[in-house]
């Protein structure tokens, strides 16, 4: 009796494991896409050429003032709007070029681990481009708001809203 206990005990803690893994929806081809976070900028480099051909490139990232040019009062609230309207341009770039990405490149799994580490070093190179365009936008609007309203709080619309 004890070993039909023990071998059930074994035979749910098993059915229960595969679960969860089942869930978490594990594929060997996503060890590429889940470990991403740190690559060197040669790897992102390359990575971004590796895409080329299937997603094209992802034009120059749009720069913008800094704070002390903003608070300055060389930047209106029009010429912010603009830039506003760029950077939401060009997340929209980037979150295409990221599908392309993982829908062209990475989608089955069949290249080569090696090539699925590149292809997410270029999708992690277009985040970071992105982020860094939406951290100028935010200084630009920021000084531009020190400027034209000093001491007040700052408004919301000093942050891009994720879309």
């Amino acid at each position: 009796m004890n070993k039909f206990n023990f071998i059930g005990s074994l035979f749910l803690m098993a059915s229960v494991s595969t679960a969860a893994i089942a869930v978490d929806g594990y594929r060997p081809q996503n060890d590429a896409q889940r470990n991403y976070k740190a690559c060197p900028a040669e790897a992102m480099e390359k990575g971004v050429r590796l895409v080329t051909p299937f997603c094209g490139s992802l034009p120059a990232r749009p720069v913008f003032p800094d704070y002390e040019t903003a608070f300055s009062g060389k930047l209106s609230r029009a010429e912010l709007d603009v830039f506003s309207q760029r950077l939401n341009r060009f997340k929209a770039l980037v979150a295409q070029y990221q599908v392309c990405i993982n829908t062209r490149v990475m989608a089955d799994g069949s290249l080569p681990t090696k090539t699925l580490d590149y292809a997410a070093c270029a999708d992690q190179w277009a985040v970071g481009q992105k982020g860094q365009s939406a951290e100028e936008w935010g200084f630009s609007c920021l000084g531009q708001n020190d400027w034209e309203n000093p001491g007040s709080s700052v408004p919301l619309r000093c942050f891009a809203e994720e879309e």
